[in-house]
């Protein structure tokens, strides 16, 4: 477990572990504010003391054919408001950037409409 940096809604620690989810080795970047547990129907929520939900897998940018957010990437979000990451085409032919922000309720979100300077990449 290692500190990234300030979360950017609350300004608490924003943290790293390795998580197992689904038999996949993971990391969680997780605001130490955001706590969540099993309640009694087997849902993973918030508890009653979290006063945020900032968390981010690092698996989040998958379905664009990204294997993992690393740390540096999470670092350099929390300290710049964004961070430009490579994305790739269904087939992984074609690749792409685009700019990542911070979001209160999904963690992180991409800027789709905005395109990215070669001298940002």
């Amino acid at each position: 477990m290692s500190i990234l940096g300030n979360c950017p809604f609350c300004k608490g620690k924003v943290i790293s572990k390795k998580i197992n989810v689904k038999g996949k080795n993971i990391k969680l970047y997780s605001c130490e504010n955001a706590k969540k547990e099993y309640d009694d129907s087997e849902q993973y929520v918030f508890t009653h003391d979290s006063t945020c939900r900032f968390r981010v897998y690092s698996n989040t940018f998958l379905r664009y054919n990204k294997r993992s957010f690393s740390e540096y990437e999470m670092k350099k979000l929390l300290q710049e408001q964004q961070v430009v990451v490579r994305l790739h085409g269904k087939k992984g032919g074609s690749e792409y950037f685009k700019y990542v922000i911070p979001h209160e309720e999904y963690g992180v979100t991409i800027l789709w409409e905005e395109e990215v300077e070669e001298k940002a990449c």
